[in-house]
């Protein structure tokens, strides 16, 4: 009577049933999931079009990811052709956000439906640092000082497009809060 109550299976078909389970309840969470996402793209979309919410955007520039929102100030190294005054768009976007949400791409969101724009504020070279280095054994110093060229980037604005949501491009987009 006990062994009747408890759950015997095959060791032989165990994998067969195992992925007979798992595809029933993938079943299960995709239409969960879609429920899910649709309740939250009604949720997100009003505050996407509300003007007095400040975005933030995590944006890839010279191979470092960086927070930035409206105002922002990030000093980029090493050359880069950009001028003071120039106004440049930044266009690999990582995720978009609010206090309230957070939108990722993957890898990147469309360029079409999140855009951040920045001004070079300044272009300048950093302090000099000495690069030293001395070989054992063989009578040999090198003694360099290096510096390095930055940039700085002023964040104008951080946009995104409610149809970002959706999956579909659009030419309605809203601006970040100036701050």
């Amino acid at each position: 009577s006990m062994l009747a109550s408890a759950l015997v299976r095959p060791c032989s078909s165990s994998a067969a049933a195992l992925q007979r389970g798992a595809a029933a309840a993938a079943g299960i969470a995709q239409r969960r999931t879609l429920a899910t996402s649709e309740n939250l793209t009604s949720k997100i979309a009003p505050q996407l079009a509300d003007e007095r919410r400040r975005l933030f955007a995590v944006v890839h520039v010279n191979d470092r990811q960086w927070k930035v929102t409206s105002g922002d100030l990030i000093q980029l190294e090493g050359a880069s052709p950009l001028e003071h005054g120039d106004k440049i768009k930044l266009e690999k976007v990582l995720a978009v956000g609010s206090s309230d949400f957070s939108l990722f791409g993957r890898p990147l969101l469309p360029a079409d439906q999140v855009t951040v724009e920045a001004t070079v504020v300044e272009r300048s070279h950093k302090s000099p640092e000495l690069y030293y280095r001395h070989y054992n054994h063989h009578q040999t110093k090198i003694t360099r000082w290096q510096t390095t060229e930055t940039t700085l980037l002023r964040i104008d604005s951080v946009r995104a497009s409610p149809s970002l949501l959706n999956g579909h491009s659009s030419e309605e987009t809203r601006e970040a809060a100036p701050v």
